[in-house]
């Protein structure tokens, strides 16, 4: 889990107040940047895989012959300009609504209430600005998007689990 305290975009950040806009547009773009470098990376790990699919049950995401741990951040539905965090997504397992309720701990860091609302109207750009917020806190390797015909799915990606036998 991500530690604010030794994190060094989250350690210049004032504590117990909401963010001024000047100091979340600061914020928000370090994790925008970090996300760039870490989207390069595991980019690169996974080019070239043919197949992938998810398991929301047992929070994996298998892209090609590498299983990762995996959270689901949120969906964003292009048809409805709308984006649902996943810890309150009646469709995701408990499980998974348990594993992404950390992105909330975002609230406590900006007093952005956007952080604890289940759902909000949003643009394309606003919902990478939410998984690279996601990411951050969350302390991701990467993100990987699933499409579907109105709606994307998007899930942190961790370091890969042990491949079953």
């Amino acid at each position: 889990m991500h530690d604010s305290s030794t994190c060094p975009i989250c350690r210049t950040l004032p504590t117990g107040t909401t963010l001024t806009d000047g100091a979340f547009d600061t914020f928000l773009g370090a994790c925008r940047d970090e996300l760039a470098t870490k989207q390069e990376r595991f980019q690169q790990r996974i080019g070239g895989a043919a197949r992938w699919f998810y398991e929301m049950a047992d929070a994996s995401l298998t892209i090609g012959d590498t299983r990762f741990a995996m959270t689901p951040i949120g969906t964003y539905s292009a048809a409805h300009q709308s984006w649902l965090w996943a810890w309150a997504n009646d469709a995701f397992p408990p499980v998974a609504k348990e594993s992404a309720a950390a992105v909330r701990d975002l609230y406590a860091v900006t007093g952005f209430r956007v952080f604890i609302e289940p759902g909000i109207n949003a643009s394309p750009a606003d919902a990478m600005s939410f998984v690279a917020l996601a990411v951050h806190q969350l302390g991701a390797i990467g993100m990987f998007r699933s499409p579907s015909q109105d709606t994307v799915l998007y899930l942190a990606a961790f370091e890969p689990r042990a491949n079953a036998a």
